[in-house]
């Protein structure tokens, strides 16, 4: 049976690979002209125009603004209590909030979810 802590890890890890490394993947993609279909064209091109310093930058910039955005969301969560984020398996019912001491902040605090569960951490990495 599942602990609370393996369950939040479960689903912090599943958050960070869907929303935050998809994120900077399909931003990455962009940059280097890679998106599939083509899409993002008019980004690519302003984007090649920028210093890879520029680059660094503006990767740092996403990655905040994802990260403040995934703690805005969960944040929904825990300031209202109408609205529920759940675990159901192995015969139990669990809330993710009650489960947490702060779950707004458990993918952006120093070692929380992004820190652990990232696969996209370095700000200069560009692919």
């Amino acid at each position: 049976m599942k602990s609370e802590k393996e369950i939040l890890d479960d689903f912090g890890s599943k958050l960070i690979e869907r929303v935050y490394d998809d994120a900077i993947n399909y931003f990455d993609q962009i940059v280097s002209g890679t998106t599939p279909w083509g899409v993002g064209k008019e980004y690519t091109d302003i984007f090649k125009k920028l210093s890879k310093e520029d680059h660094v930058l503006l990767r740092r910039y996403i990655k905040e603004t994802i990260g403040t955005s995934l703690f805005a969301v969960l944040g929904i969560f825990e300031e209202n209590p109408e609205f529920k984020i759940k675990y159901i398996g192995e015969g139990k019912e669990m809330d993710l909030v009650a489960i947490s001491e702060m779950l707004k902040a458990e993918p952006t605090i120093e070692n929380g979810w992004i820190d652990r569960f990232s696969k996209k951490l370095r700000y200069n990495e560009l692919t």
